[in-house]
């Protein structure tokens, strides 16, 4: 959906999703949605939506953190290295 949709703050903070939109994602009365600040605005999705999304993030299957991990401490040591001039401890 690649539509712009201009929402109003009510008197008491409350806002109105239009009906569409809410059919469109499957959100029904009652739903819990949370705000997620991103680098452009917030993201609104339910806590299922977000819980989905960070499990998918986790599981990359081409990266494992674990050695990531390591080579990130390593390439930090080696620094820390280079900056005592070579000699260890």
């Amino acid at each position: 959906m690649n539509t712009v949709v201009v929402l109003t703050i009510g008197d008491e903070g409350e806002v109105f999703i239009p009906q569409d939109i809410c059919d469109a994602e499957g959100w029904r009365p009652g739903v819990k949605l949370v705000m997620v600040p991103v680098e452009y605005g917030w993201r609104l999705c339910t806590r299922e939506q977000l819980r989905d999304e960070i499990w998918a993030n986790l599981k990359h299957p081409d990266v494992n953190v674990v050695d990531e991990l390591i080579a990130d401490r390593r390439a930090e040591a080696a620094r820390d290295l280079e900056e005592l001039g070579g000699v260890r401890a």
